[in-house]
């Protein structure tokens, strides 16, 4: 398990959970990308539940904005990170589409999206190679 990773599932042991999937992701990579966990937590907080909205996932939204401060912006790596989390999916990368997948096998929420952040984030230390 990657120390991404072990921190993700710190952050999201913290009863009550505190950071929403975004938030999450923000706060694993924040002091890579010069910030601090504060203001990354702030970043994410509009793109938890797909913007809030049930559109994009927010660990994936937050993925793109992860690779991008890691100058990550090719096209082409954009396009594999989507992709990958796509494929796993059965094509979805909505929020409101993922969950309700998830509850139509049963699944609770807060599993599925401590999966999805798992993912995110290891899909991000794939694509970076300890950038």
């Amino acid at each position: 398990m990657s120390k991404h990773t072990e921190r993700a599932k710190e952050l999201r042991s913290e009863v009550p959970v505190s950071s929403n999937c975004a938030q999450t992701v923000m706060r694993v990579y924040a002091k890579e990308i010069g910030l601090d966990e504060d203001l990354a937590a702030a970043i994410g907080s509009n793109f938890g539940g797909g913007m809030r909205c049930g559109a994009t996932c927010g660990a994936i939204a937050a993925g793109y904005m992860v690779l991008g401060a890691k100058g990550i912006e090719a096209p082409a790596v954009l396009n594999e990170f989507r992709k990958c989390m796509a494929k796993k999916h059965d094509g979805m990368t909505d929020c409101a589409d993922l969950l309700r997948a998830n509850a139509a096998k049963g699944g609770e929420k807060k599993p599925h999206c401590d999966n999805m952040i798992e993912e995110v984030i290891t899909l991000i230390d794939e694509l970076t190679d300890g950038r």
